[in-house]
């Protein structure tokens, strides 16, 4: 049975001389593995830029719900991107994204509001004038909401440390390795509050997205089960705060 759906890349890997494995998130079917067949030929037939992280394709494939791997008929691209790919900053950005979603993106069922999150913060991702130093962690924050973990912004008087097992501010731990410490989580708390067009009004500084970025790492690994290492959090690091 031939169907469509659009998907979003996050990861691929080459497969014999010529063929791409593309790992996507689509709106049709939710994650999904696909091989794509003779995109890496020669120079005139090479399509596998087409592959690249966070680009949003439409996919005509073979579809069969027993099968691991569909087997693409027809792929193009859905919404050209014209910035992320030849933008330093968003690029690397767009990366490290693709990376999480890879890793903590895993049901293979349709999400009508994740994929209407996902495309749309692309979308502004690339149509931003300035590259916002913010976003891939204020794009974080927001995922959690649609992967069931967003944490509460119960900071007061009372609750000054949040917790990143629990997910919200308390005033003390039986578990002091989870905590974060005062300092640490206001910052937490402001970034909680933002979103991508208010982040900048905050005026965060590098040594602090740094901290709040391993910070905001560990809590997903701590909520998500065989998380692993997001390898692109390293060249974000550099590109950033070095």
């Amino acid at each position: 049975m031939i169907r469509k759906t659009r998907g979003i890349v996050l990861h691929t890997t080459r497969y014999g001389e010529s063929s791409l494995v593309v790992h996507c998130y689509t709106e049709q079917f939710g994650r999904q593995s696909y091989m794509v067949k003779g995109v890496r030929g020669s120079k005139k037939q090479n399509r596998s830029n087409l592959f690249q992280p966070l680009f949003i394709l439409d996919f005509e494939v073979y579809y069969r719900i027993s099968r691991e791997m569909q087997l693409v008929k027809e792929v193009s691209r859905s919404i050209p991107l014209n910035s992320i790919p030849y933008d330093i900053t968003k690029s690397t950005q767009a990366i490290f994204i693709a990376e999480v979603l890879y890793r903590v993106v895993r049901e293979e069922e349709p999400d009508p509001m994740l994929s209407h999150y996902l495309v749309n913060a692309v979308k502004y991702l690339d149509a931003l004038a300035d590259p916002s130093p913010d976003f891939h962690i204020v794009f974080l924050f927001q995922l959690t909401r649609y992967l069931g973990f967003y944490p509460q912004n119960n900071l007061n008087e009372n609750n000054r440390y949040f917790d990143l097992t629990s997910g919200h501010f308390v005033p003390f731990s039986d578990d002091p390795e989870t905590l974060l410490d005062e300092r640490s989580s206001k910052l937490w708390s402001g970034y909680i509050r933002s979103d991508f067009q208010s982040v900048k009004t905050f005026g965060f500084n590098s040594a602090q997205r740094k901290t709040l970025l391993d910070d905001l790492v560990r809590y997903f690994r701590m909520q998500v089960e065989g998380m692993g290492e997001i390898r692109s959090l390293e060249v974000l690091h550099e590109f950033f705060h070095s």
